[in-house]
């Protein structure tokens, strides 16, 4: 799994599917090497041109600001 976070400090956060909720989404959340949990996280409401594709209260940029050339963390 890839943090869909861009370059950041703290937990890394990846998207597992929406499920069929509305307005929120199954996300994986990890810090480090440590072991990671499922959580329900709401969909962030930022709109630029297009729909910002992270959770609510997200750390760092939204998805539309993203540098294509910028490597997503790993972590």
């Amino acid at each position: 799994m890839q943090c869909q976070l861009s370059a950041h400090d703290g937990d890394h956060f990846g998207l597992l599917g929406d499920d069929g909720m509305y307005g929120a989404a199954l996300w994986l959340r990890w810090h480090g090497m440590s072991e990671a949990e499922l959580v329900v996280l709401p969909d962030c409401p930022a709109r630029g041109d297009e729909s910002c594709c992270l959770f609510a209260d997200h750390a760092e940029r939204h998805t539309w600001e993203d540098v294509p050339e910028e490597t997503p963390c790993t972590g």
